[in-house]
């Protein structure tokens, strides 16, 4: 039975939750797609945030953002979207959970534009669902596979809240509250 209910998405916060979203990435686009791996890890890694989705507890997708400019209201591309074939048979809400999530974040990080590529043309409806639309630049071609640039524009949110006020540290550190605990944590025994 499909339930979205089960499902949990989070940030990577620890070297072993990033082993795992890799090992997702590796099943995915290495052993069913072929890809070598030097295409799927590179440098971007260090610099991104990684999300994991966990149905019924159990590891079964990844994606990256990366925050790429802050010029004119900021941009991201979300990247390497992988979730285990058994787990995107079963239960499709997984794709849909890491979007949203990842929308979450970059509403939250202030950004407007987020970018993404298209290999597959097949998937263009997939991601025109979410909000996607061709940017109209050229494809790009990469190691003889030719790739859709892709672009979703957020709106700006206006509410009294971010009107009136920065983001606070109370307010970022309660997107990382672990973090927050586990200075406190230190306080008190030091």
């Amino acid at each position: 039975m499909m339930t979205k209910s089960a499902i949990d998405v989070a940030i990577v916060k620890s070297l072993e939750e990033l082993e795992l979203a890799y090992t997702i990435r590796r099943e995915v686009f290495m052993d069913e797609g072929g890809e070598p791996e030097d295409e799927q890890f590179d440098g971007n890694d260090f610099c991104s945030v990684h999300l994991i989705a966990k149905w019924d507890g159990v590891v079964c997708g990844t994606m990256r953002i990366r925050i790429i400019s802050m010029d004119e209201g900021g941009t991201a591309m979300w990247e390497r979207l992988a979730v285990q074939k058994n787990a995107r048979e079963k239960n499709p809400w997984i794709f849909r959970s890491l979007l949203l999530n990842a929308k979450r974040y970059t509403e939250f990080m202030g950004l407007r534009t987020v970018l993404g590529i298209v290999e597959n043309p097949k998937l263009m409806r997939f991601w025109r669902l979410y909000g996607f639309k061709p940017t109209g630049e050229k494809p790009l071609n990469y190691r003889g596979h030719e790739y859709t640039p892709i672009k979703l524009s957020l709106a700006v949110r206006k509410n009294e809240d971010t009107m009136k006020h920065a983001v606070t540290l109370r307010q970022a550190v309660r997107a990382f509250p672990d973090v927050f605990a586990q200075v406190q944590d230190a306080q008190a025994q030091g």
